[in-house]
């Protein structure tokens, strides 16, 4: 993924004059993937979990199991580093750009 970021920033850099919006290099990872994945057979061939079908719409709002807690509190704490690191390397960003 840092690979594909880093060829993301060259290549935007790059065309930068002569495109109107940077390419979505994620995005087009994600297409590239899908393809391949359907033509490729990866399903039948080697077993892969894939997603059929994705549900359209949001799923209504319910409690979680309470079974769990010490993990949700887990999750929540890593989601808060990785939240802070990305804040922080933004403002850094943003310092240094400006």
């Amino acid at each position: 993924m840092c690979e594909c970021v880093g060829g993301q920033e060259y290549i935007n850099e790059r065309f930068k004059t002569k495109l109107k919006i940077p390419i979505p290099a994620e995005l087009l990872l994600v297409i590239l993937a899908t393809i391949v994945s359907y033509f490729g057979r990866l399903k039948e061939r080697f077993a892969l979990p894939i997603i059929d079908e994705i549900p359209l719409g949001i799923p209504a709002p319910r409690v979680p199991p309470m079974t769990a807690v010490g993990s949700y509190i887990v999750d929540g704490m890593v989601v808060g580093v990785v939240s802070f690191v990305i804040v922080v390397t933004m403002a850094r960003l943003m310092a240094e750009r400006n």
